[in-house]
Formats: C-alpha cells, structure tokens, sequence
C-alpha cells in the first residue's frame, strides 16, 4: 500500500512519464475541449476581455494554446511541474507561431512565483489526482493573490463516469478507492473522487464571489459521436494508470488485465451506454 509524501517533488504524478503520456495528453486535450462544449464553453468560448491568462497543470499546453489562438493581445503563461512536457509544449507553440504563450516549470502546491494582480483568468484543471484534499486551500488561496480584482478563476474537474459495463464500473471502484487509499480524495469512503461536489466551497472559502458551475456530461454510448475516441482513451488510461492501482493495493496486475479485457467487449457491444462527468465552476475575486 503506497502513502503520500509530500516531501516528493514527483508526488503528484500517478501516470508514467514518456512518450505514451504525452500522446495521451493531447488526446484527452482534444477529448475534454469537445466534451464540454470548447476552452471556455461558459462564456461562449469568447475570451475577450481576458489581458493575461494563467493555466496551472496545463500538461502539454493545449488549452493554453487555444486561447493564445484566440488572439495575439491575448498573453498566456502555462505552468506545469514536468519538465518534459514544457520543453514539449514551447516547441510545440514555436511551431505554431504562438509567440503569446510561453510555458514554465512550476510546482502548484508551492506559492506561484508571479506577483500580485498579475492575471484576469487564472484556469485549473482536473488536479484530482493531482493534490490532496490539504493542498487546496493555499492553492485557491495564491490563485486570489495573483489575480486582479474583479477577475476569474475557473476550475474543471471530474467525477466518476456512469456505465451499463460491469468491468468499467469496477474499474471506476479501484481507481476511486486507489485515490483514497493515496491520500488524494474528498469522498470520506473512497467509493467516489469527490472534488466535484466541493468546487464552490473551496471557492467560496477561498474569497471568490459570483460563484457559479456549469456541468457537462458527454456521451460515450456505442451510438455516440467520438464512441471509438472514448474506448480508446479509456483503455490507453487505465493501462498507464495500472502501477499506480498495483502500488496502491487495490488490485493485480492480472486482475487489471482481465477488467480491460471484458471492457472491450463491454465497449464494443451495441448496448453499451456511458456517460462521463465533468464541472466546471468559476468565481470572481473582490474588487
């Protein structure tokens, strides 16, 4: 059974480094935008307005990218503690011609190495696996101190998804239960992950105001558009996080592999029904 060490500056990372995480990245980048309606489906994914943008965790820089795609008086800082992945994502923004976005390294649960009232958006997304429960009042908390008054942060976050798939479903168990165990979970019982439900708390009690969330549930049902996008990602995922649920003690390497393999007949069969679960909540800084 694995415990936390928040000693480790590696501790957030549940998935391997290497060339397979990195391809998973854009696709699920690619996945998440479209499932949720675009990179800012709350406001009509119209960044107007926005000087400055900040993505904390930004992985390999796709959101990042598509704001700063926006616009070229848009400037988007993108931060994340892997510093392949940065390297990865400058290149890739120089290949596009991004000369508005730039990416650094940095660890969130350290304070943010920007000054005060630095940003009008500040964007966080899916660090579920990412922090402890603890590590997200002095986040929330530097989030409030980097940005300008009157202005946004928006987290975006999930839960687990619904199927009709015995196999996904107790994958889902083990993978709840693997967070729990590893000290990265809000569900008091481990049967959930639980950060969807206390996004506005943790906003609220961070100073936000205006509080408000969106949900998205985009559809993976063997009749759906993208089905055979979402079977893929899920398989590729639950094979890169299969250490991490052995390490955890939660299940075999055996027995992760017999439940990717009745997940594919799950998932090919024509009855096969999913949905996933995403939320996105957002909250203004005092003026």
């Amino acid at each position: 059974m694995s415990t936390s060490d928040h000693s480790n500056a590696n501790w957030s990372f549940i998935l391997p480094e290497g060339g397979a995480l990195t391809a998973w990245l854009h696709s699920i980048d690619t996945l998440i935008t479209r499932g949720i309606g675009g990179i800012l489906a709350e406001r009509g994914n119209d960044p107007s307005g926005f000087r400055d943008v900040l993505d904390l965790g930004c992985g390999v820089g796709g959101w990042a990218m598509a704001v700063a795609s926006c616009s070229a008086d848009i400037k988007v800082v993108g931060v994340d503690i892997n510093e392949h992945l940065m390297s990865y994502a400058q290149m890739d923004a120089q290949g596009r011609g991004l000369d508005n976005v730039r990416f650094q390294i940095m660890d969130v649960r350290q304070p943010l190495e920007f000054p005060d009232n630095s940003f009008d958006l500040v964007n966080a997304s899916t660090f579920f696996s990412s922090l402890s429960p603890a590590d997200w009042p002095p986040l929330l908390r530097e989030c409030a101190r980097i940005l300008r008054p009157g202005c946004i942060l928006r987290l975006m976050e999930l839960e687990r998804a619904i199927t009709n798939s015995p196999a996904l479903e107790q994958f889902w168990d083990l993978y709840a239960r693997a967070l729990f165990v590893d000290g990265r979970s809000f569900s008091h019982d481990g049967k959930r992950i639980g950060i969807a439900v206390q996004m506005g708390r943790l906003l609220h009690e961070a100073g936000f105001q205006n509080i408000e969330r969106q949900v998205h549930t985009p559809e993976f049902s063997s009749w759906a558009p993208g089905h055979h996008a979402w079977q893929e990602h899920t398989l590729i995922t639950q094979t890169l996080l299969e250490s991490f649920l052995v390490k955890s003690g939660v299940a075999t390497r055996e027995e992760l592999a017999r439940i990717r393999e009745q997940e594919k007949l799950d998932m090919l069969s024509p009855d096969f029904c999913g949905l996933a679960h995403y939320y996105t909540a957002w909250g203004t800084k005092p003026v």
